[in-house]
């Protein structure tokens, strides 16, 4: 950082997490909690890993760097209001993690495609608990095709009842892989930045990674221009559809 190259900031627009089964961030300007309606339709840029919660003892936040590996990036996990602070590979400190608090949380970066006309923008989500669990195990690629978050449904473990976050796949048309990648350039400029700035970043060997044939897979909806999803609403449909490769249809716009 210096007067003429001052240090670069987050480029994301909004910051939304899924959170009591709806999609809200925080608006500076009117210093609230602003709800999302979905369905919601996105382009994934860059997806990185890193902790948050709420600590007890501390009364306070958790939060950590952003890493894009695990296995070899150190994570330096701390709370807001100071107290506590936990650095390492998540391997060696997960359970120290868990202990105060912290969850993994799987940070998105995306193009939010605005469904009204106005333009597209950059966010950041961070899905966590059942929406991390719920992004784990979508059945597609989303780096082959456009993501919609059309919908929720209720689970329950135990006496607790919560919702899970439905995610869909799009064709991407050429218009939108223009704009996607022109947005992402300007994201990694800032995340090359982020990363060369990070005092706690450290590297450990890295492992040898089995290579997988990713299978993807989608499901023929296309996004409507009214922004409302037209497919079924029933749990059993939903994790039916997600079980089943059919053949994607353009977007719209």
């Amino acid at each position: 950082m210096s007067f003429s190259e001052p240090k670069l900031q987050n480029p994301a627009t909004k910051f939304i997490e899924f959170r009591d089964g709806k999609l809200q961030y925080y608006d500076k300007d009117a210093e609230e909690n602003k709800i999302i309606d979905l369905p919601v339709y996105f382009v994934v840029l860059d997806e990185l890993s890193t902790i948050s919660g709420y600590c007890e003892k501390t009364k306070s936040g958790i939060y950590s760097n952003e890493v894009h590996r695990i296995t070899d990036e150190v994570l330096n996990v701390r709370t807001f209001k100071g107290g506590e602070q936990i650095m390492g590979l998540y391997k060696d400190i997960s359970d120290a993690i868990a202990r105060i608090g912290g969850k993994f949380t799987k940070s998105v970066y995306a193009l939010l495609i605005n469904q009204q006309g106005g333009e597209n923008e950059l966010v950041n989500f961070k899905f966590r608990g059942a929406a991390f669990s719920a992004w784990l195990d979508k059945k597609f690629n989303p780096e082959k095709s456009a993501v919609g978050l059309v919908e929720t449904f209720e689970a329950t473990k135990g006496k607790t009842v919560y919702q899970v976050p439905v995610f869909k796949s799009f064709r991407l048309n050429p218009e939108l892989i223009t704009q996607s990648t022109e947005t992402d350039k300007k994201l990694q400029v800032y995340l090359r930045n982020y990363k060369a700035n990070q005092a706690e970043k450290e590297k450990a060997p890295e492992p040898e990674i089995e290579t997988i044939e990713t299978e993807v897979i989608t499901d023929g909806e296309e996004i409507p221009a009214n922004g409302q999803w037209q497919g079924g609403s029933s749990k059993e449909k939903i994790l039916e559809k997600s079980k089943t490769a059919v053949i994607e249809d353009d977007l719209p716009f």
